[in-house]
């Protein structure tokens, strides 16, 4: 047994060293009820086997663990949980003589019943209220706050193990496979044995809560790419009850491909390890079942959200996890309290795709993917990419000071900016990029106390300039809209008030405004195909802004000179500092951005059918409501309002070009 620091006269002590010396005994080992926890508990529970060659070990826990951790070596004998009351189960327990129980399970009544049940010997965590009731007891790790500290619950399940004084090097979760379970399958499945591609499972559940749940959507469009990439063979995995046969029927629904459901060919728990056994991949939210797929072997891609996924990370070499790690997160919070559900929404198909292809063509390039970004702050208030460090460095960009010295770079301030606010373009080198860069540096120095005052009325809390527009970038880009990427933020306050900040956004790649350059179906003669890829394009971007005013906010600049468009099809956003979240005349702000569109968009490619089709496409209906027809009549008045504005000012009118 491991040496105590403690005085050998300490009772515990004694306590201890019975426990750890026990021979030929019987030991009760009280298991954690989730299945993922008691699949994540297995390295402990192989490490007390080995520790006790020569006792009897007895489980105790529900029937669904002990199916999934069945058969095993770790054990001679089951006791399943019933419904019972803790008097009931302390007399049951009294009965087996036990010299020992070791408690993973962290309740109080757990404790109270084996003590109640006289088992002289009983370790576990200090926890609940419940320290007086063990004889060796354990203490986790907290926070400065008091909360838990977050721990991988391997660590935390093997420290009772070593305790005990057992061998707790091997860290590996295991779980075997019964070979008649193989067999049944092969009869429930047998398409997936003659498969031609991977066989790639998908878990799309979470018996934790909807929070944890990843959109049905992205599953099916994750599904379809594998099918189309790589031929595979789609298996979706959820558990046997209402709201996870409705998620995998919307999935199947969704996909374009045929996918097997397990929801309507039911598996049992030997089954489906039987079914990971043999898969190539496993894509699957933080729940119990990925912990299936690591045990068995297989690849996995995890999507975490309002959890941490320090409590579950066993360093698994074959997983590739996927954070989403805005703000609010993690919450630990069944349900998501948010108007929108950003974490799981700021994991996007593409960042699932190329895991999947990294770790199916056997090339994973990082064990974990933030899918919002990292910053770290290299001088006071100074925050940076950290994949531009370097390479900002090397232009003497270290900190504020030195952003706003900085003159080689080209100025894009123009006649009505502002006279404290500043625009540079300028290029980067990065280390892993044949090409430059080009970045663009908006600069705000001493702005004035009443605009100041404004923006934060519109923020709802006291920011910078800067920080208004690199908050709602962040904020966006985890709902799926196309922003610039920020590369590096500061802030300096001279008291209440800004004194100076920065942003530094990438420039979008192979992307242009639309008021500059819009697609090459809108040059030339108006042929059948133009026609129809000019219809194509109003009816997407009309989905985009709908998407955007979805999130709440709006742009207030939203002119065709601020949306883009790339190569691949693809809008973005730009020039969101005056973006905001109204809190009142959500409507008023949306119709200016509408009547913003209206009146940037040319009148020698955008007919009145156009437009019209844009506003179905926004509002995503057939036929136009009275109280659609209602806005589009205030947006036609509000563009007419624009119109006379900049005609008395010698200024030419867009949409009636």
């Amino acid at each position: 047994m491991k040496q105590d620091s403690q005085n050998e006269n300490d009772p515990k002590h004694d306590e201890r060293r019975s426990a750890g010396e026990i021979r030929d005994a019987n030991i009760l080992v009280w298991l954690p009820s989730p299945m993922g926890d008691a699949i994540l508990c297995t390295p402990a529970l192989r490490a007390i086997r080995q520790r006790y060659p020569t006792c009897k070990i007895w489980f105790y826990t529900s029937p669904v663990v002990r199916e999934v951790l069945s058969p095993n070596a770790f054990n001679d004998e089951w006791l399943e949980q019933k419904d019972e009351n803790f008097l009931t189960l302390a007399g049951k327990l009294r009965k087996y003589t036990f010299a020992c129980v070791i408690l993973f399970k962290n309740t109080f009544a757990s404790a109270l019943t084996v003590f109640l049940a006289g088992i002289p010997s009983r370790i576990g965590y200090a926890r609940e209220g419940r320290g007086f009731l063990l004889t060796d007891k354990l203490s986790p790790p907290r926070l400065p706050n008091g909360n838990f500290k977050p721990r991988c619950m391997v660590d935390y399940y093997l420290a009772i193990a070593s305790r005990l004084g057992a061998d707790t090097s091997n860290k590996a979760l295991e779980l075997t496979v019964d070979p008649s379970d193989d067999e049944r399958l092969k009869q429930k499945l047998p398409e997936i044995f003659n498969a031609t591609g991977p066989i790639v499972i998908l878990v799309p559940g979470g018996a934790f809560g909807p929070s944890k749940c990843w959109p049905n959507n992205r599953f099916a469009r994750t599904a379809d790419w594998l099918i189309k990439n790589y031929n595979a063979t789609m298996i979706i995995s959820v558990a046997p009850e209402a709201t996870e046969k409705q998620i995998a029927k919307e999935i199947c629904d969704l996909s374009g491909h045929n996918l097997i459901n397990l929801a309507d060919r039911p598996v049992t728990l030997g089954e489906l390890k039987a079914l990971f056994s043999i898969a190539d991949l496993v894509i699957t939210n933080d729940t119990g079942p990925r912990h299936i797929a690591i045990a068995t072997g297989r690849k996995v891609v995890t999507l975490f959200g309002p959890n941490d996924p320090a409590w579950t990370d066993t360093k698994y070499k074959n997983e590739i996890q996927i954070v989403g790690n805005v703000p609010c997160a993690p919450c630990a919070s069944p349900t998501c309290n948010q108007n929108r559900h950003l974490c799981m929404q700021a994991i996007t198909v593409e960042m699932v795709c190329n895991a999947a292809k990294e770790l199916i063509e056997g090339n994973r390039k990082q064990a974990t993917i933030l899918a919002r970004q990292h910053f770290a702050e290299i001088s006071e208030s100074f925050l940076v990419d950290p994949e531009y460090q370097s390479a900002l460095s090397r232009l003497g960009l270290t900190s504020i000071d030195s952003v706003f010295s900085f003159q080689a770079a080209e100025n894009l301030t123009k006649k009505n900016l502002a006279r404290f606010r500043s625009r540079l373009q300028f290029d980067v080198e990065l280390s892993d990029s044949p090409q430059p860069t080009t970045v663009f540096l908006k600069r705000y120095d001493s702005p004035p106390i009443l605009s100041q005052l404004k923006n934060w009325l519109s923020a709802r809390s006291r920011k910078s300039c800067a920080v208004i527009e690199f908050t709602a970038i962040q904020e966006l880009s985890a709902t799926g809209i196309g922003v610039p990427k920020v590369i590096s933020y500061g802030e300096c306050w001279s008291r209440l008030f800004e004194k100076k900040s920065l942003l530094i956004t990438e420039k979008i790649p192979d992307a242009d405004s639309i008021e500059r350059e819009l697609p090459e179906c809108f040059d030339g003669k108006a042929t059948k195909d133009k026609l129809r890829l000019r219809r194509d394009f109003i009816a997407r971007s009309a989905s985009f802004i709908k998407k955007f005013h979805e999130t709440d906010y709006r742009h207030r600049d939203l002119y065709f000179s601020h949306i883009f468009y790339d190569d691949a099809g693809h809008f973005f956003l730009i020039d969101l500092a005056r973006a905001f979240k109204p809190m009142l005349l959500g409507q008023r702000y949306r119709v200016k951005d509408l009547a913003q569109i209206y009146y940037s968009a040319p009148g020698r490619y955008f007919s009145k059918t156009d437009r019209l089709r844009f506003y179905i496409g926004y509002m995503n209906r057939r036929r136009l409501t009275p109280e659609d027809k209602a806005i589009i009549r205030r947006v036609a008045q509000k563009a007419d309002q624009m119109a006379r504005h900049d005609i008395r000012h010698g200024r030419s009118v867009p949409f009636t070009s």
